[in-house]
């Protein structure tokens, strides 16, 4: 399975580049970013070096970008006819899923990495804790491999890219936006919605509090989503 794992890995993350995707979607990924935490949030101008607001504007602009690159791996493919050919190749389907995600979550990870300039001109610039810049990255990995995941599940659902980019960018808001909406739940139902929300596992971390129970989260979260996947390609496969 390794080695199918690899070749679509492969094949998957060589097309991102051979295409303009990769070469439209991190730039402006990257200057949305930059534009929010410098010019309309002025990371440099409240006296205090911290990185919240790079990582709080990058986790939101991943619910465009991540859609944006997902929505492709599976439904492009359908359209096309080429997934017909490849679901009768001697490849399983839980392999397709896992290499078809990790070249996504690649290109994902570059876009992330490409951030670091921030926290290095921080360093530069002033003494700045370490922990909570550590604890924001492993919590931008994470959320980025969960919406990876749900973008993932998306695009095997449908042969229409743009119906593949709405239906994450919801599954991926929904989740995400709640953790600002917690003052307006009913007491009742808080808990559930807490525990359930994107942007309150991500928030722990950012603070850099590495909890095992956030990653646990992530965890779960894409799982569920490339079991759901696997299950609808070998749905097409029975078709």
């Amino acid at each position: 399975m390794l080695t199918h794992v690899s070749a679509i890995y492969r094949r998957e993350l060589s097309s991102y580049f051979d295409s303009p995707l990769a070469y439209i979607v991190i730039p402006v990924f990257l200057g949305l970013v930059g534009a929010f935490s410098l010019y309309f949030q002025d990371m440099l101008g409240g006296g205090t070096a911290t990185m919240r607001p790079v990582f709080f504007w990058a986790s939101v602009f991943m619910l465009l970008l991540i859609p944006a690159i997902t929505m492709r791996l599976f439904a492009e493919e359908h359209r096309t006819g080429s997934l017909e050919l490849l679901v009768t190749l001697p490849v399983s389907e839980p392999a397709i899923v896992v290499g078809k995600f990790l070249a996504a979550f690649s290109l994902v990870s570059v876009a992330i990495l490409l951030t670091l300039s921030y926290p290095v001109t921080l360093l530069m610039l002033s003494a700045i804790d370490i922990g909570p810049i550590v604890g924001g990255y492993i919590g931008l990995f994470a959320l980025g491999a969960a919406f990876t995941a749900i973008g993932t599940a998306a695009s095997v659902s449908t042969k229409n890219q743009i119906v593949a980019f709405m239906i994450a960018l919801v599954v991926c808001t929904i989740p995400f936006a709640s953790g600002f909406a917690l003052a307006q739940v009913p007491a009742a139902f808080l808990p559930v919605v807490q525990f359930l929300s994107f942007e309150t596992h991500f928030n722990n971390l950012a603070r850099g509090v590495v909890d095992s129970r956030d990653l646990l989260f992530y965890g779960s979260i894409v799982g569920v989503f490339l079991h759901m996947a696997v299950f609808g390609l070998e749905r097409r496969r029975l078709l």
